[in-house]
């Protein structure tokens, strides 16, 4: 028998999914024992969530029999690996799950597999990358003052076609933005890590370049779009320098993780004209201090980390990705989304 512990809230029916894959799962499942949503979707829960001591003693009950996790438990990522001696796999229910890993000491630990909701955010995340970039081209906010000023004025207008959009990271996210951005009649670039042969002609990009090109490839950008990973390697990586690169006037959006870009440079190019516009659903420092200047500009559309939060889709599509990695986990093959622990993603 094989034992899941369910770390994170689900609704029963989607527990009840998970005990039908297969008779040889044990799926251990308390809605008391983790934190409560605040909106349908959410695994986190509210931030200051504890148990009561008595729950407390359940659930490290619960994890000590744990061969397989759905999610990483709340109060006890620190101490995996001692409350869960038996621990084989544990499903994230985010797309980066790298620094969770990290801190629950599994990158150096093989026994242990990692995998991520890799693609299940991917689509929500597009489109708030293609509605910042639409508002911005066609002045949504001038037009909303004109009509709340009920001013007929006419002029002219921008477009996304024939512009390039220059997408800095090219996983799921980076695809799902090429995939709608292509549509309008944009020219999209992707930029990745590394680029082997059989990526030449790898839609939905029309260039496909790697980050040692990345300045040049930005200075051709009329659109940046950012869905890196936090990983040593990408933190800080817009850099003042780096965002010195792109095309004066381009817009800018960031749905990767908010230690990719130093936040002050980002401002001081969105001050002083140098990019015309940003859309934002990551930042440096979360919840967004209520003194940073970002809130004040009226070019700045801002998502506090939620723009990928769409109840309809989240669970069903969890639900979907670790009944068919139980699936996989049982049957001796190869799961799906699993975390390079030396990359984080």
């Amino acid at each position: 028998m094989t034992t899941v512990v369910v770390a994170s809230f689900f609704e029963e029916e989607f527990v009840r999914r998970f005990r039908e894959v297969d008779d040889r799962l044990e799926v251990l499942y308390r809605p008391g024992l983790v934190p409560p949503p605040r909106w349908e979707g959410d695994h986190n829960g509210p931030e200051v969530w504890e148990r009561t001591p008595e729950a407390e003693r359940e659930f490290l009950g619960m994890l000590a029999e744990a061969e397989v996790l759905y999610d990483f438990p709340r109060g006890h990522v620190g101490d995996l690996l001692e409350v869960a001696p038996k621990l084989r796999w544990v499903q994230g229910s985010m797309a980066g799950a790298g620094e969770v890993a990290r801190t629950a000491g599994l990158l150096d630990r093989d026994e242990v597999v990692v995998t991520t909701a890799s693609g299940i955010y991917s689509g929500p995340l597009a489109e708030f990358v293609l509605m910042g970039m639409l508002q911005h081209v066609k002045d949504l906010d001038l037009l909303r003052r004109d009509k709340a000023a009920k001013a007929w004025r006419q002029g002219t207008t921008g477009t996304l076609e024939r512009k390039t959009l220059c997408v800095v990271g090219t996983g799921s996210i980076g695809r799902a933005i090429a995939d709608r951005a292509r549509p309008f009649g944009m020219r999209v670039v992707g930029v990745k890590r590394e680029v082997r042969e059989d990526d030449a002609a790898w839609a939905p990009f029309d260039e496909l370049h790697e980050t040692g090109d990345l300045e040049e490839v930005l200075g051709r950008a009329d659109f940046v779009a950012l869905t890196l990973p936090g990983t040593p390697r990408t933190e800080g990586l817009f850099d003042a320098e780096t965002i010195a690169a792109i095309k004066p006037g381009a817009y800018f959006a960031n749905v990767g993780r908010g230690k990719v870009v130093v936040e002050a440079a980002l401002v001081e190019a969105l001050r002083g004209g140098h990019l015309s516009g940003a859309a934002l659903d990551v930042f440096e420092v979360e919840p967004l201090p209520g003194d940073s200047p970002l809130w004040e500009m009226e070019n700045v559309v801002i998502s506090a980390h939620t723009t990928d939060v769409v109840p309809e889709l989240i669970n069903a599509a969890q639900a979907d990705l670790f009944c068919e990695n139980l699936r996989r986990y049982l049957a001796g093959e190869s799961l799906l989304n699993v975390l390079d622990k030396q990359l984080l993603y």
